[in-house]
């Protein structure tokens, strides 16, 4: 089976590359459950999520553990996923062009079984900030200890 990307054209598609994005779903849109992780670019640490059911949906996330070495998820935050050592964990990302600014919502973060492929998107009891500055400069640290 092939899938059509927004960003990387017709592209090959396996079962086992499908991430499950179910319980809960994509905040906003629920209507999509099939995701795949394409590379943003060779050497970058950005990915595309790109939504197998629409070829126009696609989302930049990125490993918040790259910003924030001590991201940490409250394991009864998550239901259903098995521990810790089970999961991986992405961040959404925005960017406004308008602003040359790129933000990354902690509070929100996607949240799969790596083996099952099967996760969704959780709000956490952690009141990390939904924008963390990924922008040079802007003191995304300083931000965090601020925990908004």
């Amino acid at each position: 089976m092939h899938i059509q990307t927004k960003f990387h054209g017709l592209r090959p598609l396996e079962d086992a590359d499908l991430i499950w994005l179910e319980h809960p779903p994509l905040l906003g849109f629920s209507h999509l459950r099939r995701f795949i992780l394409l590379p943003h670019a060779q050497d970058s640490p950005f990915l595309y999520l790109q939504s197998a059911e629409n070829p126009g949906i696609c989302f930049v996330v990125v490993d918040p553990l790259l910003w924030v070495p001590d991201y940490a998820i409250p394991q009864g935050d998550i239901v259903d996923l098995g521990s810790k050592d089970e999961w991986a964990a992405l961040t959404l990302c925005t960017i406004d062009p308008s602003q040359s600014r790129m933000t990354t919502n902690l509070r929100s973060p996607l949240v799969v079984n790596k083996t099952s492929r099967r996760g969704g998107q959780y709000v956490l009891s952690v009141p990390y900030p939904h924008q963390f500055s990924l922008t040079p400069g802007e003191g995304s640290h300083a931000r965090l200890n601020q925990k908004v």
